[in-house]
């Protein structure tokens, strides 16, 4: 479903289910972004997405993992789509959060999206409000945060 909500944010091009060179990474998305009217015009040219479609919290070594694959892609942005958010609190910055903050002050942005967020979705400008809304908020706050 984010994928196809991706592909439908104004200059933005998707592609899915890739894996490096070595066979070692895959990437779920890789996002183009051109940055056009009514697009991610606050967001990089290119970044990741994760998509962990659990029934629990995504936790820290998995988010740590995912942090990586960004940096070795060159990139400074990763969106996590987790269904049921990551471990942790963001208010005292423990488990997954801390992973979050530890990887903004790398220069490693990650935002986080929910189930939750993506039920609320109405139209992609929904979806480029969010993102640019938890863009804000993790610069303000210094941390992944949902809000």
């Amino acid at each position: 479903m984010l994928a196809y909500l991706l592909e439908s944010v104004p200059g933005c091009h998707v592609q899915r289910n890739t894996l490096n060179y070595y066979g070692t990474e895959e990437v779920d998305i890789t996002v183009a972004n051109e940055k056009a009217d009514g697009g991610f015009r606050m967001l990089p040219d290119i970044f990741l997405v994760e998509c962990k479609k659990w029934s629990r919290p995504v936790d820290s070594t998995t988010l740590g993992y995912f942090v990586n694959v960004v940096v070795d892609r060159g990139c400074s942005l990763g969106i996590l789509a987790a269904a049921n958010g990551i471990t942790g609190h963001q208010e005292h910055r423990s488990r997954a959060h801390a992973i979050g903050a530890a990887a903004l002050v790398r220069g490693i942005r990650i935002l986080l999206v929910t189930d939750e967020d993506l039920r609320r979705l109405q139209s992609p400008s929904d979806l480029v409000a969010l993102l640019h809304r938890r863009n804000l908020a993790l610069t303000a706050h210094g941390t992944i945060y949902l809000g």
